[in-house]
């Protein structure tokens, strides 16, 4: 049961870092290319979009990095947490501006990082 759980929860981290990652990288990188993908990009100040951008990066990385370098695997449940709360306040931000899809987007996000961090801090650490 424990190596399905860890299966699991490796799979999962995989797909989270997976979607994260290139998202946040090209706000990061490509200001004008997200604003014309992303309507709400517009509305962040790019300094509070740039931080946002890396705190996913790095959170992506710690989902992953951690665990395959066996160097301090607690930090996968510290940056699902990071994540899960950078998802709270984005479901919060997309609300107040009727964004409904992005925010469902956001509460699915939020439910698997809460996943992988219950599943690293109790389940399979």
């Amino acid at each position: 049961m424990v190596a399905l759980d860890n299966t699991l929860l490796w799979g999962l981290q995989a797909l989270l870092a997976l979607i994260l990652f290139p998202a946040a990288a090209a706000r990061a990188l490509s200001y004008e290319f997200a604003k014309k993908r992303m309507a709400w990009v517009a509305a962040v100040p790019r300094s509070l979009l740039l931080f946002i951008s890396v705190a996913e990066i790095l959170g992506a990385i710690g989902l992953v990095l951690p665990g395959l370098t066996h160097v301090a695997p607690q930090l996968i449940p510290v940056a699902a947490v990071g994540l899960g709360l950078i998802q709270v306040l984005a479901f919060v931000f997309h609300t107040s501006r009727g964004e409904s899809r992005n925010a469902s987007a956001n509460l699915v996000l939020l439910g698997a990082l809460v996943f992988v961090a219950a599943g690293r801090l109790v389940v399979s650490p």
